[in-house]
């Protein structure tokens, strides 16, 4: 198993930033443009725990499906405001293991801390470790370092509130 962690903060506050990131629509918003990414199955938007989401897109020129489960879900609410957690975990695609933890952090400044990891392993064993080694880690450092750095500039422009929830069309299948 392979961990990439990375941590953001972002001028915005936690409950508009946990908004955002729980609708499913916006990821295809925050990957980059080659993943070719397509929603097949949202699941129920905004997500919760127990949602399942098919997504299709294309990394290093290899086209793949990922199904993610919603398998802990910790919104921020009137207990504990300043915080919140969820974590998706493949339930089928083209890893051996994946799952993507998301941790929400109210600053004192009214800005939030994002950390996302990625764990992970990639199939087929022995030759698999040997292609995180030389290509896979090297990707996924870079797409995880591109998501955040979008979710920021989207989540601070001056159209923050354009990229709410519900605010945009959606590509999703049946």
């Amino acid at each position: 198993m392979t961990q990439i962690e990375r941590t953001v903060e972002i001028d915005a506050p936690l409950e508009r930033v946990f908004a955002f990131v729980i609708d499913i629509r916006n990821h295809r918003r925050i990957v980059p443009a080659q993943t070719q990414e397509q929603l097949l199955n949202a699941g129920e938007i905004p997500l919760r725990l127990g949602t399942v989401v098919r997504l299709r897109a294309r990394y290093g020129g290899i086209r793949w499906t990922l199904a993610s489960r919603i398998t802990a879900f910790d919104p921020p609410d009137s207990l504990h405001q300043s915080s919140a957690y969820f974590r998706d975990e493949q339930v089928h695609g083209p890893f051996a293991l994946w799952q993507h933890d998301h941790w929400f952090t109210s600053m004192p400044s009214g800005s939030t801390r994002l950390t996302d990891r990625f764990t992970y392993a990639a199939p087929m064993g022995p030759l698999g470790r040997l292609v995180e080694r030389l290509w896979l880690s090297d990707r996924l450092r870079h797409l995880l370092e591109y998501m955040q750095t979008t979710e920021k500039c989207l989540l601070e422009s001056e159209e923050a509130e354009e990229v709410m929830v519900g605010e945009h069309s959606t590509d999703v299948r049946p």
